[in-house]
């Protein structure tokens, strides 16, 4: 173990003494010479790039590879539509030295704006090749003064919000990406009582309809995002004036703004409100059957670009159609003609016992009936014997023939079947 004596120690003191007065000198000398308008322009040049426009009012370094800039306006560019405008008291810009030995540069942002702080770390950019990676913490942001919300309600707005956001796509996509997003507000509250509610293109909305306050409380849920796939998992709040839940998916594209939305909104006002809100309940029974439910709910839809969505619509039904797994335990019953094939096994089944083949196989058709024979023709009368006839017993030319029944005139009848033979010709009379 080194101890370190006092003459050790007067021997480090002169050049530590000088180490930290040259650190001081440079600090200060880049305090005073730090090119700020320099930073600026490289930071207006870079939002704009990213369809941003930026006014910042000054620009001092930050403790190491960083620059911190003060009071900025920002400006966006949307393609249709009025831009949005909001102010950011302080941000703070730093790069990772590590991160510059690579391609993918990874650059850390500190906000204070919106009432709140928020943390931004990016390790590449969304739209181009190679991984990206994004990570967002904000807390305490107050929703009246997020960009955009306002204008997505038509609404004031108040509350608080925390949000956690983590996104990671291996192609430097939107459309590949993978990740969550966790959201919870409280003390939410929609509208002031003051300004009026303007839906365009609904007759009964468009010239605005003023509404009380409504609370929410707490609010908040959880988004999955798979393959670029944004799934709205138990977003919803309830007070004592309601409940609104909100379910559907954001399919992600590059740029961002131009995400479609695909969503549906279900909301139910208490009954204590709505004595109060004689206005709402009014409303709610005139233009408010389109969209009501059987639960009690009224639904809306929200469809459009995440940059600018199309009006709402009243609908009693959703369009996100989800199938519940079969529960364990029941069997589906399966139609001969939805069966599915089996496969003829390799070796073939031993034979059946003879009980269970005719039981199995069904039973025989009846035969046909045969055809009856066609009738013989009638055989020629025989003459009438004399009574010096020869014996029965006699044979005549044609051979021994049997006594037959007599009929009324004496003749012999006409045998009754003809044989399966031809019959032989008839017995000439005896000659006298």
């Amino acid at each position: 173990m080194v101890t370190l004596s006092p003459e050790l120690l007067r021997r480090f003191r002169r050049p530590t003494l000088f180490s930290l007065f040259g650190l001081l000198v440079f600090v200060v000398a880049l305090y005073f010479s730090f090119p700020s308008e320099r930073a600026k322009e490289v930071a207006i040049r870079t939002a704009a790039a990213r369809d941003l426009d930026l006014e910042i009012g000054s620009a001092s370094p930050a403790f190491g590879l960083g620059v911190v800039f003060h009071d900025i306006l920002v400006r966006t560019r949307p393609a249709t539509g009025k831009p949005t405008r909001f102010t950011i008291e302080s941000a703070r810009l730093s790069v990772s030295p590590w991160s510059l030995l690579s391609s993918s540069k990874t650059i850390s942002v500190s906000l204070e704006a919106f009432g709140g702080h928020i943390d931004i770390t990016e390790t590449g950019s969304p739209g181009r090749k190679g991984p990206f990676e994004l990570q967002v913490r904000a807390h305490d942001v107050r929703l009246g003064d997020l960009p955009g919300v306002r204008d997505a309600i038509n609404l004031p707005l108040s509350g608080t919000a925390n949000l956690d956001l983590n996104i990671l796509s291996p192609s430097g996509k939107l459309a590949e990406a993978n990740g969550e997003v966790t959201l919870s507000c409280d003390n939410v509250v929609i509208g002031d009582g003051k300004t009026p509610l303007k839906v365009a293109g609904n007759p009964f909305l468009s010239g605005g309809l003023t509404l009380p306050k409504v609370r929410l409380d707490d609010f908040g849920g959880h988004v999955a995002i798979d393959k670029g796939l944004a799934k709205l998992q138990e977003i919803a709040g309830k007070s004592r004036d309601g409940e609104v839940a909100l379910e559907g998916e954001v399919m992600l594209h590059d740029p961002l703004p131009t995400s479609t939305v695909n969503a549906y909104l279900r909301f139910k006002l208490s009954d204590p409100f709505l004595k109060q809100a004689t206005a709402v309940a009014t409303m709610l029974q005139m233009v408010g059957a389109q969209g009501k439910r059987p639960d009690g709910f009224y639904g809306m839809r929200l469809s459009g670009r995440l940059g600018q969505l199309n009006p709402p619509v009243l609908s009693p039904t959703s369009p996100i159609i989800s199938t519940p797994p079969p529960r364990s335990g029941t069997h589906a019953a399966i139609t001969p003609a939805f069966r599915p094939p089996v496969p003829a096994p390799s070796v073939p089944p031993p034979a059946p016992t003879p009980a269970v083949m005719v039981a199995a196989a069904p039973p025989p058709p009846p035969p046909e009936p045969a055809a009856p024979p066609p009738p013989a023709p009638p055989a020629p009368p025989a003459p009438p014997a004399p009574a010096t006839a020869a014996s029965p017993s006699t044979p005549g030319a044609g051979g021994w023939h049997p006594p037959g029944p007599a009929v009324a005139d004496g003749s012999p009848a006409a045998p009754a079947e003809a044989p399966a033979a031809s019959p032989p010709p008839p017995s000439p009379p005896a000659d006298h």
